[in-house]
């Protein structure tokens, strides 16, 4: 058993094993009455429910969650079938909570893997825990990693077409218990007694074996997490640095309301700090930031906005009086008012909903996205170069804040595309349905919001202007290249085909590590590899007396904005999503396209990085749906 040396004081506690976790069996009668409530409730209350699904199609999804609830069922199976039934409405407000019984237990006793991890070029590495730091993990107790990707992914809620949030849920999910990987494991494939990891360090040809011991959520949460701890609060999730007349503003969360600051003075002490050094570049870092309350984004709009603004267009709900579902839902405030609010509050529009009519004209009350807020006085404000960090984390009131500062000043947008939905999310009041049999609750979102903006991608988040996408190089040299471009720019052009040239250029010798496309396995094989130009060939050992040779060669189209792999009679064309050389010389090259798999459609990625002696050239692929996970990998060092 491979241990850090703090791992004996986290499992020191001996807690219960996982095969204790209480996991009550329910009669079919139980489930199809706990289905019936949560079908009733999504139905009536959801303003979004078929914002991005037809209707058909959601009732397809009901029809199937009905069928599994027609026999015997666990409640984490049946907690597992609603969670994959409500991913698929494409909401990322709404989504089953496990019971307390279980979560409680889960909290105290063993189930959680001893890491943390994150998904890089499509691989699993870890980022904190009881294996090495930059370990990728390829299989859990016998599955592969990317079978459990798969398995996992239908159940991860995002919104719309933003499934890029997937990959990043997986790892790392403050709604739920740790991550969507740690939430669903004992639903998907039982509660572990014990952690069988397959891992190796990326490029080394031979895998090890560890046998670990599983950890409590509590202990799980006291593991290092370099994007901040789990459930960060606006207090104490903001960090900063000034380097010269540039400062850097990092803003993991604008979650306000569990132990609440006034935001616009709190956040008026880093603004007046920029005001006295003279700084002319705001890097404002929201990359880790799902969103939260409202009075931190008003709070950023006054200190950023020279003129007066609207957080919100309106805000709409599906309906206001609740029948007896009430009896049956646990929400915050007053209820009276939530369940009961004057008719005349609201009117009716054309899409069917009712829109809660703006009465609010207190410019103080930053809890209310519908007033118009004013701007702090000059002297009080930023009025510099602003740039914004943005990533797949991005969603909620993180997304609307990015949209709105996008639509009313001048920002460059660095990083990668948001999730969320620029357009406003399904969200406001989150009702907490509790299921009487099973005693899963179910969140379900009141109202729908508009975004006050002129622009905006149907069912998308924000684009990034600037695209930089995080690579493993990146991780191993511990380099924020998005932080490194925000701070660059404007970039200077890049002669592609010189720059690749340059990169590949000379004999080279390390791994090729590919998924067996008919068993998904992984295969490590001894590879050398020349470069002639951009025309490359490899030589494989594939065992004793075999050895395989293959070539390609890359060229770009006239306009330098895709990249042409041509290999014997096939080509194909991709996108160049980033190509950027490194003040310290390194390189990155990012190409999004399609391709085909087994039969079936995906998208691809192509990574390069040249980053000192070592070269790897990474292939992704994906379905719809599911994470990037990797294809191939060559990583290369010069030939002795």
């Amino acid at each position: 058993m491979i241990r850090t040396a703090f791992l004996p004081a986290l499992l020191a506690s001996a807690p219960a094993i996982a095969a204790d976790m209480p996991n009550p069996m329910l009669t079919p009668a139980q489930a199809s009455s706990d289905v019936a409530l949560m079908r009733r409730a999504l139905e009536t209350i959801h303003p979004g429910l078929y914002r991005y699904v037809p209707k058909a199609q959601v009732d397809a999804s009901f029809a199937r969650l009905e069928a599994q609830a027609k026999q015997p069922i666990s409640t984490l199976a049946l907690h597992r079938e609603i969670a994959r039934m409500v991913a698929s409405i494409h909401c990322d407000h709404s989504k089953p909570e496990l019971p307390d019984a279980i979560a409680k237990w889960r909290q105290t006793n063993a189930s959680h893997l001893p890491l943390r991890f994150k998904l890089i070029e499509g691989r699993m590495i870890v980022i904190a825990g009881a294996l090495p730091k930059g370990a990728e993990i390829t299989a859990i107790n016998g599955r592969q990693v990317s079978q459990i990707l798969n398995a996992v992914a239908p159940l991860v809620a995002y919104d719309g077409e933003t499934d890029q949030a997937i990959a990043v849920k997986i790892a790392d999910d403050s709604d739920l218990g740790g991550s969507d990987l740690e939430e669903y494991w004992p639903g998907l494939f039982g509660a572990p007694s014990q952690w069988d990891i397959a891992w190796k360090m990326p490029g080394e040809a031979a895998a090890k074996t560890s046998q670990l011991a599983p950890i409590s959520f509590d202990q799980w949460t006291q593991l290092d997490a370099p994007d901040g701890k789990y459930r960060n609060e606006f207090y104490n999730g903001i960090t900063w640095r000034m380097t010269g007349k540039t400062a850097r503003l990092k803003i993991d969360t604008f979650v306000n309301y569990r132990n609440p600051v006034a935001a616009t003075p709190y956040l008026s002490g880093f603004f007046n700090a920029m005001k006295a050094a003279g700084t002319e570049h705001l890097i404002l870092d929201l990359r880790n930031n799902g969103g939260g309350s409202t009075d931190p984004t008003i709070a950023l709009g006054r200190h950023l906005l020279d003129t007066p603004f609207t957080l919100t267009r309106s805000i709409r709900a599906k309906i206001i009086r609740f029948g007896d579902l009430p009896k049956h839902i646990e929400t915050w405030g007053d209820r009276d008012a939530q369940f009961n609010p004057p008719e005349s509050a609201y009117r009716r529009t054309g899409d069917g909903l009712l829109e809660r009519i703006p009465t609010g004209t207190d410019e103080s009350d930053d809890d209310d996205s519908t007033s118009e807020h004013q701007p702090l006085p000059v002297t009080q404000r930023f009025t510099g170069r602003l740039t914004v960090l943005t990533g797949p984390q991005n969603g909620s009131g993180a997304t609307m804040t990015i949209a709105w500062l996008k639509d009313r000043r001048d920002v460059t947008l660095v990083g990668e595309d948001t999730s969320g939905s620029a357009e406003g999310p399904t969200a406001g009041n989150i009702f907490n349905l509790v299921l009487p049999e099973s005693h899963i609750r179910v969140r379900v979102p009141q109202f729908r919001s508009f975004t006050k903006i002129k622009q905006f991608t149907p069912r998308r988040g924000m684009k990034a202007d600037v695209h930089v996408v995080p690579t493993l190089a990146d991780f191993e040299a511990g380099r924020d290249r998005a932080v490194e471009v925000a701070r660059s720019l404007p970039a200077p052009p890049v002669d592609a085909a010189a720059t690749l040239t340059a990169a590949l250029a000379g004999n080279w010798a390390g791994t090729l590590d590919y998924r067996d496309y008919g068993n998904d396995s992984r295969v490590t094989l001894p590879t050398l590899m020349s470069a002639n130009g951009l025309s490359i060939a490899w030589t494989f050992d594939d065992g004793p007396g075999k050895t395989v040779r293959s070539a390609e060669s890359w060229s770009f189209t006239p306009d330098g904005k895709s990249l042409v792999i041509r290999a014997g009679k096939s080509s194909e064309t991709i996108a160049i999503a980033e190509l950027r050389r490194s003040a310290n010389g390194s390189i990155t090259l990012v190409a999004d396209g399609n391709g085909e798999e087994n039969g079936r459609k995906v998208m691809v990625r192509e990574i390069l990085t040249r980053d000192g002696p070592v070269l790897r050239l990474t292939r992704m692929s994906r379905a719809a749906g599911q994470p990037f996970i990797m294809r191939h990998s060559y990583q290369l060092r010069p030939a002795a």
